[in-house]
């Protein structure tokens, strides 16, 4: 299998924005090696719709245009946001205060809130940095997922609305 010139993962507004507040620019990230399960490369690396940042990407995007407070797909992302405090306060790396002000934050958070935003990683930057998904753990058994636990900002740029 090659190695991939850039890995891509699609979030929110939001979660980007903790990330940059709350732990110092380090993102918790889980990429894949297309962006596009559609386009005809995807097929090599088997990833799966619900892995495909471009449709995390557009599922985001409409729920943010609908505005729909009961979205399901936002209802993940903060539940995302309060697990990822709940680690950094595990960690040592934010206060049981801060993981406080962080669970109110996401509960007074409005739907424009989580606009999707797209990561775009250099692979040789992030190499040393990537865990790759446990197979139970993946959206398919053959596909290519990673996992980065402490992405630099220095290290993706980020796109958003196209």
């Amino acid at each position: 299998m090659a190695v991939p010139i850039v890995l891509y993962s699609a979030t929110s507004w939001l979660a980007y924005t903790v990330a940059e507040r709350y732990y110092n620019g380090e993102h918790y990230v889980w990429c894949a090696p297309v962006f596009d399960a559609r386009s005809p490369y995807a097929r090599e690396w088997h990833v799966p719709p619900t892995s495909s940042p471009a449709e995390i990407y557009r599922g985001l995007k409409e729920e943010e245009k609908k505005g729909d407070r009961h979205s399901a797909k936002v209802a993940q992302n903060k539940i995302g946001i309060i697990r990822g405090a709940s680690a950094k306060r595990s960690q040592g790396a934010i206060t049981k205060a801060r993981e406080k002000e962080l669970a109110a934050v996401v509960k007074a958070a409005e739907t424009a809130d989580f606009a999707p935003l797209l990561y775009v990683m250099p692979y040789q930057l992030v190499a040393r940095k990537l865990k790759i998904v446990p197979v139970a753990e993946r959206a398919h058994p053959l596909s290519t997922e990673f996992i980065i636990q402490r992405l630099p900002r220095r290290c993706f740029d980020v796109i958003g609305e196209f």
